[in-house]
């Protein structure tokens, strides 16, 4: 069966319209852009916080060896001077940072959102709503499609959530999954997320946390290990066959042209800006699309964790579609393959004194709080409490910082309008708790305190980077933030938050039903969320 992952990932192409052949220019760093690397080096060495510059490329242009990122690294990142030796990253599913802190006390988020009125020759601005209390399982999944991600976003207005299919019809029986029945519009409050909230309290929630790009799920977890998604817009096209991209020969999806020109690039970042306009800028943008092969070669972080000797591990059930390490050809052919396990070895790990020094966790899909399918947030959160009671109760607790997200907005409002990095993104905001015994300490009711630095996926990315010597990979984590307004290393605070399994979810209130071994680990909802 022929399978398109989420309505709006590919758009109805009008029958007498023909795409324009478009010369493309390769792109290359002259040596004005060596000067400028290195002048901003200099500034940074002697202004830290200074130079947050953008890139106008589409995240995956290489960086300049040894150029660093645009935020103050935290004092104590320096290679082998921090008492931070283990960084655990863990990436959950579909919320906005709103969906779950709307009114976590002195973080930006808020009741009541916009709306738009869309016809087929563009989109007006509509009433402002209330938003409703979310509940535990979200009746259907909504869609978060890469333009699905800019329509809601228009411009910076962030008030297309509720119709995301913008100027391009659509029928009744989609338009729910496009938002049309406020069904994005909804939140939680403490009493219906209390472990998250607890986190809050006593360590670092970061409000200006944003996803690398529009969406959807595939692209947004390439960016958790590369800074970049190299260039895709979708997930994969089709789930007819055995296996999962570099297993499966006929999987591809759409992506941005390779070799963009700057007008190109100039002209692409105009549109989007302006794609709920008509339907004509929805088509403009499709016209620098093409297509991969799920089954390439691009640089991730743990080329060079592996080259360097420091131990790390992909926690991730093989065939899914976060396990992004399966698309990258020489991790999936080659030794470091080994490296990639199922999420349900991460808790032994811990127990057997065999927790790598970084550690990436993509949980198994009964527990990613994906909405729709039945799925219990309430499930998700004990089985992120668990990965996290793990390290707490061992000795790693002492030389850890743990960072959790969740991958792209999921079609859930959020007010915050992200900035305009690249053609790629940024997208709406994630939610992001950093939990470690040197998070800086605030006025939140148990010590923590709100970080509202800017940040994305990258700056996971350069903050491992920093902590072990290692080099940029993109202009993405090369100008990324790496994490610094959210530690303090002068004043740790070791005590610990061992949290209880939550008793009031459908599932997942055992040990057992989230141990290894529990058969309906993945049948909860769907393999494809």
């Amino acid at each position: 069966m022929q399978y398109t992952p989420g309505p709006g990932s590919r758009l109805p192409v009008p029958r007498d319209r023909r795409r324009l052949a478009r010369s493309r220019a390769v792109r290359r760093r002259t040596f004005l852009a060596f000067l400028l690397a290195v002048s901003l080096f200099i500034v940074w060495q002697a202004w830290p916080g200074g130079g947050n510059g953008k890139t106008s490329a589409g995240g995956g242009t290489p960086a300049a060896t040894g150029s660093p990122g645009s935020g103050s690294p935290s004092p104590g990142l320096a290679p082998g001077a921090s008492a931070i030796q283990h960084v655990v990253f863990i990436v959950k599913e579909n919320r906005t940072f709103n969906n779950y802190f709307a009114t976590y006390p002195g973080a930006e988020g808020t009741t009541e959102g916009g709306t738009i009125r869309c016809t087929a020759n563009g989109c007006q601005d509509g009433p402002i709503v209330r938003l409703k209390k979310a509940t535990d399982i979200q009746d259907h999944d909504l869609t978060h499609c890469f333009r699905c991600g800019l329509i809601a976003i228009n411009g910076g207005k962030m008030n297309g959530f509720n119709w995301m299919n913008g100027p391009i019809p659509t029928d009744s029986s989609t338009g729910l999954l496009y938002g049309h029945d406020l069904s994005g519009y909804v939140y939680f409050d403490r009493a219906g997320i209390p472990n998250y909230w607890a986190y809050a309290d006593r360590f670092v929630l970061a409000d200006h946390f944003f996803t690398s790009m529009y969406g959807p799920t595939t692209p947004e977890h390439l960016y958790a290990v590369a800074a970049q998604a190299n260039g895709l817009v979708d997930n994969k096209s089709t789930t007819d066959h055995p296996g999962n991209y570099c297993d499966d020969p006929t999987e591809n999806a759409r992506r941005f042209q390779p070799h963009l020109s700057e007008a190109d690039v100039r002209q692409i970042m105009s549109i989007e800006d302006a794609v709920t306009q008509g339907p004509h800028n929805v088509y403009d943008l499709a016209d620098h699309w093409g297509s991969v092969r799920l089954c390439f070669d691009i640089p991730v972080l743990p080329d060079q964790l592996e080259a360097a000797g420091i131990s790390w591990k992909y926690y991730a059930t093989e065939n899914s579609w976060m396990n992004v390490l399966q698309m990258i050809r020489h991790v999936r052919f080659g030794s470091m393959w080994q490296k990639v396990v199922p999420p349900e070895q991460f808790v032994p790990d811990v127990k057997h004194g065999q927790m790598p020094a970084v550690s990436w966790i993509i949980p198994p899909e009964s527990y990613n709080e994906h909405p729709g399918g039945q799925k219990s947030v309430c499930a998700g959160e004990n089985w992120t409490v668990r990965q996290i009671d793990a390290i707490m109760k061992s000795p790693y607790w002492r030389s850890t910082a743990i960072v959790v997200v969740w991958d792209d907005f999921g079609g859930f409002y959020d007010p915050v309008a992200p900035p305009h990095e690249d053609i790629m993104g940024l997208g709406p905001r994630t939610p992001a708790l950093i939990i470690s015994p040197y998070t800086r300490q605030g006025d939140n009711p148990d010590g923590g305190t709100v970080d509202h630095t800017t940040y994305e996926f990258s700056s996971v990315l350069r903050f491992i980077e920093l902590l072990f010597g290692l080099q940029p990979m993109t202009e993405r984590d090369a100008n990324a933030d790496p994490l610094s307004g959210a530690f303090d290393f002068e004043h740790p605070n070791f005590k610990k938050l061992v949290l209880p399994l939550r008793q009031d979810c459908p599932y997942g209130t055992t040990l057992t039903e989230l141990g290894p071994g529990w058969p309906f680990a993945r049948t909860i909802g769907s393999v494809r969320d």
